[in-house]
C-alpha cells in the first residue's frame, strides 16, 4: 500500500528542486546557471522516486537506477558551480574527477555491489545501497552540492538570501545523507521533515525573484 505521506515528500522535494532550479538558472550567469541546470536535475531524480512510491512497481531496481542517473549528473553541474571561479584549465581537471568519482559510484551501485531498494511494512522507500556505495554518495555530496553552495552563495547579491541559502541547503544536505544511509523507520520520518523544512526554506527564500549575482 502507497504511503501518502511518502509520496507527498518525494512529489514536494521535486518541485521546490524545479522553482529552485528555474531561479538560479534565469540568473544568466555560469555559476547560477550551473545550479540551477543542478537543482532541475534533482526534481527530476526525486520526481522519479515520486512515481516509484506512487505505482511501487515490480522492479524497483531500474525506476531507482533512472532516478540516480540525473542525480549524479546533478552533481557534475554542482562542481562546475563550484569551481566557477577558478581557471577553465583547473575547472576541467576538477570535473574530470568530479566524473570518475560519480561513474564509479553508479558501476559501485549498479553492478558490483547492487543497491536492493525496497520499501518497508510502513510504505517508507529505501535506497538500500552497501556500504562501499554509501561512503560514495558521501563524497559525492560533500565535494560537489556543499562546495557548490558556499560559492554560489558568496555572489548572491542580498546578504540575508544569501545567509537564509546556505543555513537551508545545508540542512537539506545533512539530511539528505541520511535519506541514503539509514534504514530506520522513525528517523526517516523524522528526517522527512527535516528535509521538507529546508526546502520550503529555500522555496520562501527564492519564490519571490531569481538571486541576484555580484562578482567578488
Amino acid at each position: 500500500m502507497t504511503n501518502l505521506n511518502v509520496f507527498i515528500f518525494f512529489l514536494i522535494g521535486g518541485l521546490s528542486f524545479a522553482l529552485l532550479g528555474f531561479r538560479f538558472v534565469s540568473g544568466k550567469t555560469y555559476a547560477f546557471r550551473m545550479f540551477g541546470i543542478g537543482m532541475s536535475l534533482l526534481a527530476v531524480a526525486f520526481a522519479t522516486w515520486s512515481v516509484i512510491v506512487a505505482t511501487q512497481p515490480a522492479d524497483l531496481t531500474l525506476l531507482t537506477t533512472i532516478g540516480v542517473i540525473p542525480f549524479g549528473l546533478a552533481n557534475l553541474f554542482f562542481v562546475a558551480a563550484g569551481t566557477s571561479d577558478f581557471t577553465a584549465s583547473t575547472r576541467r581537471n576538477l570535473l574530470v574527477v568530479a566524473a570518475l568519482v560519480i561513474g564509479t559510484l553508479f558501476v559501485l551501485r549498479t553492478f558490483v555491489t547492487p543497491s536492493n531498494p525496497s520499501f518497508s511494512d510502513n510504505g517508507l522507500f529505501y535506497f538500500n545501497a552497501e556500504p562501499i556505495a554509501i561512503l560514495f554518495y558521501v563524497v559525492v555530496f560533500a565535494g560537489a552540492l556543499m562546495p557548490a553552495v558556499h560559492i554560489v552563495t558568496l555572489h548572491i547579491a542580498s546578504v540575508r538570501d544569501a545567509m537564509f541559502t546556505r543555513l537551508f541547503f545545508n540542512v537539506v544536505t545533512l539530511s539528505g545523507v541520511v535519506l541514503i544511509v539509514s534504514t530506520n523507520d522513525d528517523l526517516q520520518g523524522l528526517n522527512g521533515y527535516v528535509m521538507l523544512f529546508g526546502l520550503l526554506g529555500l522555496v520562501v527564500t527564492h519564490i519571490r525573484k531569481s538571486p541576484e549575482f555580484i562578482a567578488r
